[in-house]
């Protein structure tokens, strides 16, 4: 078991365990002990990062394979909310990707390098228009009807844009451009993508393991972050504190605010994002600063 000792020593070791068989590295000077890690059920580690901050700092114990396993089950579970499951809502309302292509979207047929249908079509998927005019050879930005994110077919190009309009100013931008022959071949219609929806299901369970993969970094840059800001400061001059257990401590602290910025962007942005993220934060550095006054008034009596 790792006590403090409330001095500028790091870790001891149980003061009241005087055993013949502790480690005999003990006994040179300079010896610092640090826990290997304590294996958690990942149910209680969710209970844990839910509940009250004194009881965050027993995940600072938590064995590397247990974090790995939470950060994965976090960020996979983020992933599911943030995507699949507005992927799947989605492709449930249209009656699936066959449905589409042959009863919802207009007919169209690529011939000649050119594509051709008979009239304009503005459809959402998981938070993205995919949006069809072929009057014009690319879609300019200016004419999409509101605000996102478009996959746009023009008739001889296909672009990514983002669009945004305000009261005050209107932005717009083509984030991509391609060419149309990239995606269709000669005599393609509907009828030949209905024929491969399996490849549409497909590939929105790869974009879910790339949203996940996403998530990932994006949490443990901001774990990093955070333990730069408030913990390593704590480690210098108030009490020491392994960098490994300074690291855990930032990233189960994020755990609400994860959880409350997936389940807002599933539910189609009832908040604004910067908001929630900014409450996020909030939440995540209330943790760890009750998380650490804890401890301070639990062994120093402050």
């Amino acid at each position: 078991m790792v006590y403090y000792d409330g001095s500028n020593n790091k870790f001891n070791k149980d003061p009241e365990n005087n055993s013949d068989n502790d480690n005999i590295m003990n006994e040179y000077e300079g010896y610092e002990y640090h826990n290997p890690g304590k294996d958690y059920k990942l149910l209680e580690e969710l209970k844990i990062a839910f509940s009250i901050p004194s009881r965050l700092k027993e995940l600072m114990e938590v064995s590397k394979k247990c974090f790995v396993k939470y950060v994965i089950f976090v960020s996979l579970f983020a992933a599911i909310i943030i995507y699949l499951i507005p992927f799947i809502a989605n492709v449930a309302g249209f009656g699936g990707f066959r449905a589409l292509f042959l009863e919802k979207m207009p007919a169209f047929t690529y011939h000649n390098g050119e594509l051709s249908a008979e009239k304009k079509f503005d459809m959402m998927i998981s938070g993205y228009h995919i949006y069809i005019d072929t009057e014009q050879d690319s879609v300019d930005s200016s004419t999409l009807p509101s605000n996102g994110m478009y996959l746009c077919f023009g008739r001889k190009n296909m672009t990514f844009n983002y669009v945004e309009k305000s009261a005050v100013k209107d932005f717009s931008r083509v984030l991509y451009t391609a060419e149309n022959k990239s995606l269709f071949s000669e005599g393609m219609n509907n009828a030949t993508f209905a024929q491969a929806t399996g490849t549409f299901y497909v590939t929105g369970v790869f974009l879910t393991i790339l949203m996940a993969v996403i998530v990932v970094v994006k949490y443990l840059l901001l774990a990093f972050f955070y333990t730069a800001v408030m913990l390593i400061p704590y480690k210098l001059f108030i009490r020491n504190i392994y960098t490994d257990e300074a690291f855990k401590i930032s990233y189960y602290a994020q755990t609400i605010g994860i959880f409350i910025v997936s389940i807002n962007k599933a539910a189609g942005i009832l908040l604004p994002e910067l908001l929630v993220s900014i409450v996020g934060i909030f939440i995540t550095f209330r943790f760890i600063k009750y998380t650490l006054s804890y401890n301070g008034d639990k062994e120093d009596g402050d």
